[in-house]
């Protein structure tokens, strides 16, 4: 229904009193406030374990169904034979080594489901599977194979809608590295930059609501981009209109047109940013020690005020991604690095402690931000965390020297996208078995969850084993 025609519906509403059209109108705007879908994508470099998300419930649930039981497994890929996929009730998730901050007071247990037996052998595995990890594609020589989900999903005018940048990207990783290219791509030979230093990131998002010295570097950018379309404009005119060259400054003034409107859009956002905006770095404990679970907290406090803000529907946090995840860990193990915490693990149960612990703090940042949406009504009714679908996945699979054979799998919210209430652990059949699925079945699950027919995703060729979505995900 157009502008024009809601007008006049709410003309002769005021005409009758109201009563009549009240109800239809109501039904309009709520079915256009339903468009909204938000997404984020929490990626962990160097695996997260299965037995880091698996409760009591879980696995009585599970060891009927293996060929023989977890026991003190980390892994068991290898145990799952051939059956229908098992949706087991369990309540008591935040019993799991990792994933003690669903429960407590203000639960989200109820909205956060754990999925095992998904694997992905066309990324190859290994330390990282790089671009794979959201593409199902294989990842050669740095050079992405395919569109990551989050690219694909910002891509589409259904998700973004009005929001000024198509995605938000941020990663944790060595500060003297700006960007990180080793998790997202628009397409093959494409990688998507990541913004690592949270400074950067602050400024990058909020500096048009900053303070009075933000504010001068924020309108400097304008006056950059006036005199970039000045300069472009005057060169069209020295190439002939069907020239190679002139297509280049084409497109090199389309780019600038973008960031202007961007840039304008922030302008026009002023009070919404405000209203959003977090501590700034200067005062803001997260900002200033060289803990790497600070910088990610401070990469996920910002990633839900731009949801908040609304300045992008579709977020990607990295935390160490792309072979960048070798980080120490003072609060939880100081002096070891995660590549010796992992080498020297089957020997010393302390070590396997520390890394769910590591795996336990992200899963803590993703529960605070879900509970901050969970407390802002949606404009469309229900909350913010209704319309939005938070999946944990690990960058290369179930262990440091990972096969692919399997990526456990957290998800929170999405109710109101069509996703099943929480509370459960679902597991699939294992490899080789016709209803085995893949990491590239809960990409096409998030498709269907952004409104878009998504059955096929990646490269996945001769590894396919079935086309769509996860059914036990839905209702």
């Amino acid at each position: 229904m157009s502008v024009s025609r809601r007008r006049l519906l709410q003309a002769g509403a005021g005409l009758a009193g109201g009563a009549l059209f009240a109800p239809l109108l109501r039904h309009i705007a709520t079915a256009q406030m339903r468009a909204v879908r938000r997404f984020v994508f929490v990626v962990e470099g160097n695996c997260s374990e299965p037995a880091a998300f698996l409760s009591p419930m879980a696995r009585a649930g599970i060891d009927p169904l293996l060929s023989g039981p977890i026991g003190t497994a980390r892994w068991w890929y290898n145990r799952y034979r051939d059956r229908p996929a098992t949706v087991i009730d369990a309540p008591d998730l935040a019993s799991a080594p990792a994933l003690a901050a669903l429960g407590g007071a203000s639960s989200i247990v109820d909205k956060s489901t754990v999925i095992y037996g998904l694997s992905s052998h066309i990324t190859g595995g290994g330390h990282s599977a790089f671009h794979g990890a959201l593409s199902s594609t294989r990842t050669v020589g740095g050079r992405p194979s395919g569109i990551t989900i989050d690219a694909l999903l910002a891509k589409n005018a259904g998700v973004r809608g009005n929001t000024p940048l198509e995605a938000l990207r941020l990663a944790t990783g060595p500060l003297g590295q700006p960007v990180n290219y080793g998790l997202c791509a628009n397409g093959p030979g494409q990688p998507a930059p990541m913004i690592v230093d949270p400074r950067a990131a602050f400024e990058s998002l909020f500096s048009s609501v900053g303070t009075p010295e933000e504010r001068v570097v924020f309108a400097r950018r304008r006056r950059l981009l006036d005199f970039a379309r000045a300069d472009a404009n005057a060169a069209m005119g020295l190439f002939a209109s069907s020239s190679p060259e002139r297509a280049k400054v084409e497109a090199y003034l389309a780019a600038i047109e973008d960031a202007t409107r961007r840039h304008e859009r922030f302008v026009a956002m002023e009070p919404a940013l405000t209203r959003v905006r977090p501590a700034p770095p200067a005062s803001n404990p997260l900002f200033m020690g060289s803990d790497p679970l600070d910088a990610f907290r401070a990469h996920m406090q910002l990633a839900t005020a731009a949801l908040l803000g609304d300045l992008s529907r579709v977020v990607v946090v990295g935390h160490g991604p792309g072979g960048q995840w070798s980080f120490t860990y003072p609060s939880i193990l100081p002096g070891i690095n995660r590549h010796d915490t992992h080498h020297g693990s089957g020997a010393n149960p302390m070590y396997v402690t520390a890394i769910h612990r590591t795996t336990g703090a992200l899963i803590e940042a993703i529960a605070t931000m879900a509970r901050t949406l969970a407390s802002t009504p949606d404009p469309a009714g229900g909350t913010m965390l209704d319309s939005t679908m938070i999946v944990h996945v690990g960058d290369n699979g179930e262990q440091h020297h990972s096969t692919a054979s399997e990526f456990p799998a957290l998800v929170v919210g999405g109710q109101g996208l069509g996703l099943a209430p929480g509370g459960k652990t679902i597991a699939y059949a294992g490899l080789g078995t016709p209803r085995h699925r893949q990491l590239s079945n809960l990409w096409n699950t998030v498709g269907h969850a952004a409104g878009i027919e998504l059955d096929t995703f990646g490269d996945e060729r001769h590894f396919r084993v079935a086309p769509g979505p996860l059914s036990e995900l839905r209702p």
